[in-house]
């Protein structure tokens, strides 16, 4: 057996204590959550208040006057056509029944006369009768007629006044405001209850005619409020400013099943033509005293520090100007361990751009 000489035995020896060293030396890889950056068109928006509100939203009035005998409590729930307060109705039930009696009465009178008319002229020809009997006998069937007609005409307004003691629901709804209590006096077009319905909600907000050259029908506009945020669509608005303000009213279409007629919201509205621009999510931003950076993974798997500025924020995504470009993967849970150059085990985040 052969020898290695000292020498190269002791070479060879240094060398792999340094290897181990350098081994030993090496950090860890970190675990962090990456998602890619994306390119998108986005404009500069400013916040202003909003409200939620309902497009159906009515105060049901009587079109008669009368006592209420009952009225829907506040919170209760009605289908459309359900009844939400209902007027004493017996002296109007009093009068369909004459009506009727009426009808019954000159429907008999026009019979007699029908007939009494028929046999008058049968006993014309021979001079048995005169013609004035005749003329007196057609004139009383016509009055007989007309008084028919009279008392059907009353009977339909008496049972049309009998139908509106009843207050139908016009659209599904909940009663949100009772005005008039149960035993009260309502005078014809006096306020009763407020009905809200609870699903045709929309945001109502109020701008500047600055702003009205980016905002057309069906822009979409982002919504955020304490907990929450989404996405609507402009249905309309109203070309009129108002005499104080000079603020134009905004209508937004929205299918938000979280929000409620009367929420608070703030809503994003554009003040310049959207541009090009690359946007991170908000999550990747590492604010620190010297500056914000964010954290991109290269193809080595290792993380590398980049300086940004920030600009347009849209939903959970902003704007970075720096060395950031669409599709790079930045680092959004775990950055806070990390440091330039160190190496580390990405997981793609499950959330969409």
């Amino acid at each position: 057996m052969k020898y290695l000489p000292a020498h190269i035995f002791l070479v060879m020896v240094a060398l792999a204590c340094v290897a181990h060293a350098q081994q030993q030396e090496q950090p860890p890889s970190v675990f962090v959550v990456t998602e890619q950056a994306v390119k998108k068109f986005v404009s500069p928006t400013v916040l202003y208040s909003a409200t939620v509100i309902s497009r159906n939203d009515a105060n049901l009035a009587g079109e008669i006057s009368g006592h209420l005998t009952w009225v829907a409590e506040v919170g209760d729930r009605f289908r459309k056509g359900a009844l939400v307060a209902k007027l004493d109705d017996v002296f109007i039930r009093q009068e369909v029944i004459e009506e009727q009696s009426t009808i019954q009465s000159e429907q008999a009178r026009y019979e007699f006369y029908t007939k009494t008319l028929e046999r008058f002229r049968k006993l014309l020809p021979d001079d048995n009768i005169s013609r004035s009997q005749v003329d007196q006998a057609s004139t009383d069937q016509s009055v007989a007629r007309s008084n028919i007609h009279s008392a059907r005409a009353r009977l339909a307004q008496a049972e049309e006044r009998l139908k509106r003691t009843n207050i139908l629901a016009p659209f599904d709804g909940v009663v949100s405001e009772r005005f008039l209590q149960a035993g009260e006096w309502a005078d014809m077009g006096d306020t009763i209850v407020r009905l809200v319905s609870l699903d045709d909600l929309e945001i109502q907000t109020h701008v500047p005619a600055s702003t009205l050259q980016f905002v057309t029908e069906g822009t979409p506009l982002n919504y955020t409020d304490r907990d929450s945020s989404g996405t609507g669509k402009v249905r309309i608005f109203v070309p009129v400013g108002g005499d104080v303000s000079r603020l134009y009213e905004l209508r937004i279409a929205v299918s938000d099943p979280s929000l409620e007629a009367g929420n608070l919201l703030r809503v994003a509205i554009p003040t310049a033509h959207p541009q090009e621009t690359v946007l991170v999510p908000r999550d990747a931003l590492v604010l620190r005293r010297e500056g914000v950076h964010v954290f991109r993974v290269n193809e080595a798997s290792v993380a590398e520090k980049i300086p940004v500025q920030t600009g347009v924020a849209e939903s959970g995504y902003i704007e970075v100007l720096g060395d950031i470009r669409e599709h790079d993967r930045v680092v959004v849970r775990g950055g806070e361990y990390l440091a330039h150059g160190m190496p580390v085990s990405e997981q793609p985040s499950t959330a969409s751009p």
